[in-house]
């Protein structure tokens, strides 16, 4: 049973407070005491009805009577974005739905490293680059990709329905296109014509019980098991980027950090791509590989 919330140690009336007796409320739970602080800040703008940038001019107000609800809610490890039935990323909200995989932080990397890349490829005469998202959960590089390089094509496929009508709902009036179906056979029409492909695949090994309770107890099992070693889906996105790219194309690929040396021989050992290398990220691992061998050169 958890403890009682202790609203009596706070001075009635000053959020500013509360909010550092919420972050250390759940730092003492076992979450990174700078995490902690984001959810805090989450959930106080979510009890208030407001946009996570508007907080702190309410520092002085009123604190919500559901906000220490949703801390209880967080010391016990449900997810803040579980909580709040939403995600913030990069700055932007995004729906989320039951059975639906959470957005994490360490994403935003990988995505702000695609916007770069297109927008370098803008700069250099592609006035209309292609992008396709495998395995694109709630929309959430897709619809980041669109919104910050409108001039892209942005394709997106996800295999859980649940997740596929939440990511259509995100990517509304972005220009994204997102489908329901299996990754591994779509967008036949594309390929040898993407210049980028994006991927977040399910990536961890059976068994592994590395990840955070957030992760293991909330998240679809669907968007995490990946087989022994963690590499089946993986394997996948690989034929598949192949078929998609054209030559010179780019593949970002997130994975575990555990995966840092077997996912750049995966792809290395495969002959269609050169320059295959992965760099830890924040929490994971991003592979980043070139395409290579024209297509029909290697099987």
């Amino acid at each position: 049973m958890s403890a009682e919330v202790r609203t009596d140690a706070i001075a009635p009336g000053v959020l500013a407070a509360a909010l550092d007796e919420a972050t250390a409320r759940i730092a003492a739970a076992g979450v990174d005491e700078a995490a902690a602080r984001t959810d805090a800040r989450l959930l106080a703008a979510h009890a208030l009805r407001v946009e996570p940038s508007g907080l702190d001019v309410l520092s002085a107000g009123p604190v919500p009577a559901e906000f220490w609800a949703y801390v209880e809610r967080r010391v016990a490890r449900e997810p803040a974005e579980r909580i709040m039935g939403h995600a913030w990323f990069m700055g932007q909200r995004f729906a989320l739905a039951p059975g639906v995989f959470v957005p994490k932080p360490e994403t935003a990397e990988i995505v702000e490293d695609a916007i770069n890349r297109l927008r370098g490829l803008i700069r250099r005469g592609n006035p209309s680059p292609v992008v396709v998202d495998l395995c694109a959960g709630p929309g959430t590089m897709a619809v980041s990709i669109a919104r910050r390089v409108p001039e892209a094509k942005v394709y997106g496929v996800e295999l859980s329905e649940a997740a596929a009508r939440v990511a259509v709902r995100n990517a509304r009036g972005t220009g994204a296109r997102i489908v329901q179906g299996d990754a591994r056979d779509a967008f036949p029409e594309l390929d040898g014509t993407v210049d980028l492909v994006v991927s977040n695949p399910p990536y961890i090994p059976i068994g592994l019980r590395t990840s955070a309770p957030e992760v293991l107890n909330y998240d679809p099992p669907l968007a995490l098991w990946a087989g022994e070693g963690g590499l089946q889906m993986i394997r996948a996105m690989e034929k598949v980027a192949g078929r998609l790219l054209r030559r010179g194309g780019v593949l970002l690929l997130e994975h575990g950090r555990y995966q840092l040396a077997s996912v750049p021989l995966l792809f290395a050992e495969t002959g269609r791509w050169r320059d295959a290398e992965s760099v830890a990220t924040s929490n994971d691992g991003c592979l980043t590989a070139v395409r290579g061998a024209a297509l029909g050169e290697v099987g």
